[in-house]
This record gives C-alpha cells, sequence and structure tokens, in this order.
C-alpha cells in the first residue's frame, strides 16, 4: 500500500465509536469522512491493512471496499475488546488511519468472588474491630463499575433498639486505585460497632450488596454467615443464695450432707462447671480458715455438686460449720462464683475428754535446756470435757482431778522416767508440766511424753496426746583432740605451703551449732634454734600455719634444718559456744636434712716452709674444712 501511494502519500486520522451490544449490521461510520471533501468524491475504492484470514477487525466489523462503509458483523463486548485499528489507502495514494473505539455500556452487575462467606467472631471482639471482605468486581468501566456497598436488612428480621452490630467500611477517602487493588471502593472492612453476645445471638446474617452507578442500577450480593465464638465471659451461677443442711455429729465419712448446683451459659469447656471448698474461709465462717476450718471436715464432688461427710465431726468442738463453695468453669481464664453452705451439727452423746497444752518455754516450742532446774515450767495442760457445762468446769472444785458435775477426769503422764512430773496449776482442770531431775542432751535428747486424761463415764472415755519434748543443747561439752601429741616430720627442702599433717577434735555438743563447730589455732612456742648455726637470728622465726577450719598444718617459708631441727607447736581447738570451750594438742615436728651447704676452709690461705732434703712422707701442714650437715652424713674430703 505504501508502494501504490508513494513516498509523497497524505496520511489522515480517523476516530470512531460504537457503544456495545448494538446487533449486528449497526452502522459505525464511513472511512471518506477521514479525507479532506475534495477528495471524497475521487474515492475509487480502498485498500485495507487488515487480511481477512487473521483479522479481529474483519471478525467484528463489515468494511465495504469500495464505498468505505463500516458496520458491525456481530454484537461487540467491550470487555472482550475496547479498541480497534487499522489503515485504509485510497488508488490515489491518500491514507487514513482509522480507530474504532467501543463505548461501554452497563451491561454487567457487580458480582463478589463468592456468594457466601462465613466469618467466626470472638463475642469478646471489642467495638471498632474490622473483619476484610472480599470486593465485588464489575467488569464496565467507569461509573458503570462498582459504586459501593451497601448492608441491607435481612427480610423479616426486625431492627435491634440498641442500634446495629456491624457498618460497612470501604476505600480510602479522596484515594485512587492502588497497584494492588483495581478499585478505589478496596478494601472492604465489616465493622463491628458494639460488642456481640453469644449467650443472646449464636450466629448473625448479613447482606451485602454491591451496587453501580448505571440508570438503573445494577447489584450484586454477599451473604455473609457470622458465628459468634463462645468465650467464657458468663460466670457459674447458683441456684440458691445460700444452702443450708444438718448432719449428725456421728455421720461416717462419705455421707451425703446436701447438693449444690450452679449453671453457666457459656458453651464447651466454657460452660463445664467443676465444684470446690474454698480451703481458706473467710474470717467467721465456721471455722476460722484454714484447714483445721469446715473444709477439713467436709468435701464437695466437682462433678455433682454433692456435699459430703470427710472426716468425723464433733459437735461439742464445733456445733455449725459455714462452707464457701466455689463453682469454677473451665474456660482458660476460668470465672468463679461462690455459695454459703451452712451445716448444723446434730449433737450425739459420744464425747471423750480433751487435751489443751500451752508450752512455756522460750519461742513457745516442744523443747527445753538442758539446764533447766527441777521445778522449771515446761507447759501448761488442761483438760475439759464437752459434755459438762463450761460454767460449771470454772466453778468445780477439786485437787489434780477436775470434777465436772458428777464426772471426775484425771491426768496421768507417761515416759517422763524421772525427768518431768505433772503439778496441779491451782485451778481446776489446770496441771503444770514441770522439771523434775537433771537434764543431759548429750545422755538423751528426745523424751516421748504421753498425757492421759480419763472421764469416770461407764464405760470411761479417755483421750492420750502424744508430746516429743526435745531436750535443747547448751555449750557444755569441750572440744576433745583424737590425739594428745601429734608427731610429723617435713624435708627442710619443702616448698612453702607444702602439707605437714592434719589434727582432729570433735565436740560432743548438738552438731550443726555453734557449740559443736569448731576453728583451731596455732599457738608457736619459743623455738630453738641450732646454737652451731652461723645464719641471722631472725631466720629462726614462725614457720607454720593452720587452716582453722580443717586442721591442716602447712609450712608458711622456706626451712633450713641447720638453724632449727625440731618445731614443738600448740594447737589449741575452740567452739563457738558463749563462753566458748576449747582444748589444746602438742604437735611436734622433725625437720630432716638435705645436702644443701658446701665446706668451708677454716683459713682463706695456708703459708708453710720446707727444708730442701725432707724426707719423703714429712708433714709439713696440716689443713682443715667444716660443713653445715648431720654429722656422720656430710664428712669434709680433701
Amino acid at each position: 500500500m505504501w508502494a501504490a501511494s508513494g513516498s509523497s502519500a497524505q496520511v489522515f486520522n480517523l476516530s470512531l465509536s460504537v457503544d456495545e451490544g448494538l446487533p449486528p449490521d449497526t452502522l459505525v461510520g464511513d472511512i471518506r469522512a477521514g479525507l479532506p471533501a475534495a477528495q471524497q468524491q475521487e474515492v475509487g475504492g480502498f485498500f485495507l491493512s487488515e487480511d481477512s484470514d487473521d483479522s479481529p477487525l474483519l471478525d467484528d466489523f463489515h468494511v465495504h471496499p469500495d464505498t468505505g462503509i463500516i458496520r458491525t458483523a456481530r454484537s461487540l463486548d467491550r470487555e472482550r475488546r475496547d479498541h480497534y485499528s487499522f489503515v485504509a489507502a485510497t488508488l490515489l495514494g491518500a491514507v487514513v488511519q482509522v480507530e474504532i473505539h467501543v463505548n461501554d455500556v452497563n451491561d454487567h452487575s457487580p458480582r463478589f468472588p463468592r456468594d457466601l462467606l462465613r466469618l467466626d467472631v470472638s463475642e469478646l471482639s471489642p467495638p471498632g474491630t474490622a473483619f476484610r471482605l472480599p470486593g465485588a468486581h464489575d467488569p464496565d468501566a467507569g461509573r458503570f463499575s462498582t459504586q459501593g456497598y451497601t448492608l441491607v436488612q435481612p427480610p423479616g428480621l426486625s431492627e435491634d433498639p440498641a442500634g446495629p452490630f456491624f457498618q460497612l467500611r470501604y476505600g480510602i477517602p479522596g484515594s485512587s486505585p492502588s497497584p494492588l487493588s483495581s478499585s478505589p471502593l478496596e478494601p472492604l472492612d465489616l465493622v463491628l460497632l458494639r460488642r456481640l453476645d453469644r449467650e443472646a445471638a449464636a450466629a448473625h446474617e448479613l447482606q451485602i450488596e454491591a451496587w453501580d452507578g448505571g440508570r438503573p442500577r445494577r447489584t450484586g450480593r454477599l451473604r455473609v454467615e457470622l458465628r459468634v465464638l463462645d468465650e467464657n465471659d458468663n460466670p457459674p451461677v447458683f441456684e440458691q443464695d445460700e444452702y443450708r443442711a444438718a448432719v449428725r455429729e456421728d455421720a461416717q465419712p462419705g455421707a451425703e450432707v446436701c447438693r449444690v448446683r450452679a449453671t453457666d451459659r457459656d458453651l464447651g469447656p466454657n460452660g463445664h462447671v467443676r465444684y470446690s471448698i474454698r480451703s481458706r474461709q473467710a474470717p467467721g465462717a465456721g471455722g476460722g480458715g484454714g484447714p483445721s476450718g469446715g473444709a477439713a471436715y467436709f468435701a464437695v464432688d466437682q462433678l455433682s455438686g454433692v456435699v459430703r461427710v470427710q472426716r468425723p465431726l464433733d459437735r461439742e468442738a464445733q456445733a455449725w460449720h459455714q462452707l464457701v463453695v466455689e463453682a469454677r468453669d473451665g474456660g482458660a481464664e476460668p470465672e468463679v462464683a461462690t455459695v454459703r453452705v451452712s451445716i448444723a451439727v446434730l449433737d450425739v452423746n459420744d464425747n471423750r475428754p480433751a487435751i489443751h497444752l500451752l508450752f512455756l518455754t522460750e519461742g513457745g516450742a516442744a523443747r527445753v535446756s538442758e539446764g533447766a532446774q527441777p521445778g522449771d515450767y515446761v507447759a501448761r495442760v488442761s483438760v475439759s470435757d464437752a459434755d459438762g457445762d463450761p460454767e460449771k468446769e470454772e466453778e468445780a472444785a477439786g485437787g489434780p482431778d477436775l470434777s465436772l458435775g458428777d464426772r471426775t477426769i484425771s491426768l496421768t503422764l507417761e515416759g517422763a522416767e524421772g525427768a518431768f512430773t505433772l503439778r496441779p496449776g491451782g485451778s481446776p482442770g489446770v496441771f503444770f508440766l514441770c522439771v523434775e531431775g537433771p537434764l543431759d542432751r548429750e545422755s538423751r535428747d528426745l523424751y516421748d511424753l504421753r498425757l492421759v486424761a480419763t472421764d469416770a463415764g461407764s464405760p470411761p472415755l479417755s483421750t492420750e496426746e502424744t508430746l516429743l519434748l526435745r531436750i535443747a543443747d547448751l555449750n557444755d561439752q569441750p572440744p576433745l583432740f583424737s590425739q594428745e601429741h601429734y608427731q610429723a616430720s617435713v624435708s627442710e627442702a619443702a616448698a612453702p605451703g607444702t602439707a605437714i599433717l592434719w589434727v582432729s577434735a570433735s565436740d560432743a555438743d548438738e552438731a550443726g551449732t555453734g557449740h559443736a563447730k569448731l576453728r583451731y589455732e596455732l599457738v608457736h612456742l619459743p623455738e630453738r634454734c641450732s646454737p652451731e648455726a652461723q645464719r641471722p637470728r631472725a631466720e629462726c622465726a614462725p614457720s607454720f600455719t593452720i587452716d582453722p577450719e580443717t586442721g591442716l598444718i602447712s609450712t608458711i617459708r622456706s626451712l633450713d634444718r641447720e638453724v632449727q631441727e625440731a618445731v614443738e607447736l600448740r594447737v589449741v581447738a575452740q567452739d563457738l559456744g558463749e563462753p566458748p570451750l576449747s582444748a589444746t594438742c602438742l604437735v611436734s615436728i622433725t625437720v630432716n636434712d638435705v645436702n644443701d651447704n658446701e665446706p668451708i676452709f677454716w683459713r682463706q690461705v695456708y703459708n708453710a716452709t720446707l727444708v730442701e732434703h725432707t724426707q719423703v712422707g714429712h708433714c709439713f701442714l696440716q689443713v682443715s674444712a667444716s660443713g653445715l650437715w648431720v654429722r656422720g652424713e656430710g664428712m669434709e674430703r680433701l
């Protein structure tokens, strides 16, 4: 076509448009309209740049080669192809570049990726929580694409007086589509306006409608089924504000007293209730708290809530019990509810005498010093019988026995072996446990005493109280060395810090206390240095030390046997008692000699005169040398 028109061909542009969806054979335009008016009548036909074998243009349009009239060959779809272009050349060499634009019409509705979306939302989600939803896609362009979303009230559902739970939030005001978003309306979020309550509504069904800008506008819907996940936001609730029951004091362990019941509106483990008795009761709750209160006498089945007797009851000791029963659900952070259970103990005639001890020793402990003197108080002992009248108990007269109406309680002491005795306390039913004889912890440090109280009933009932009384230690035993005299030897070549020997002492006082813990100290006796030593006197000084904890004796400096052949030390072992006691032992150490000294001549120069012709063997001079070593072991030789 370019060759036919020549290098000086004129090029003209023609832009046409047609709506999508129009029926086939719809007139689109005339190629001649792109030529100047003077050339429009001279056109004898057109050559097209399109090949009929593979041409989107010729598939969708009919272009008349003689007239240049363009008509649709079929209904167009802008979403499939929105633009066509080709070149037409006249026989005279003019070229027309034709552009055909397919105009969008609102022929598509917004469509969500799925029709149904299921969401699980915790009922503890705070207001303002946003849940991301998939946006709707509309193939149309411009105002015919998706323009907004609406939360549609499901049919047949009345509006909540408290207001809606959700609202929609989409797009960012004033923003343009991001590279990852096909629409400025994204992201699409479902925003929680107020807290959910699974116990009020376990599920919510929402209809989200997407709409475009056509007239009439097209819409698409997404159904959202929102399931409210249960959280542990409801505590158990007891059926009664307080439970009351009665039980005989002779009821056996395991006997049923009453049953408590609590319910929890939560689901699953959050609604599974388990029961327990609060081990530490509130003050005044029928037991004073702690394990000695009502919680020690009763137990509750954790699943059924049945309260049962756990240990024998005594109405005279406690006529009624108040328990605090807890109902705890199975949540990760369990909710707890409590209820008071008041239990009256019905009387049965089965009381034994009671023994009460109050130690009068230092610190109130069951121990007495081995230095205690005969007559010293150890403990106050009182006996009583719950079957009697407490006021008459105080008014009753008697000696060591305690009279309660027509009953008499006797108290005896066993296992004392002459070391302890019971003495009347003046008031009825009161006795004092006193020291009777001398005590020695080193001979016996524990007494197993038994107090036996017996009433005058028929048959008589008795109570026995065991008392383990420890004898506290005094620092009355001095340390004792395993030997009175230790002997050892060490080479004079030993390096400082060389261990020589251990001394060991023991203390019969209580182990682990300051009375039995010992510390060692070394006392240097006057040093006896060798009179033959030619060394300075200052070297005859202390050469040994002792570890105060272990009793290990070691050297602290180099030794010299020529200065000092033997050393005598005195070791003192002292305990940490108050006042401290000590013992001593003697340690003799022999210093062994080594060949560490050279011989020394008595004179540096010897002069002699010898007459000529003196006979062979004639003695004319005698020299002498000495050495500092053990005699007989290092004789000098010339």
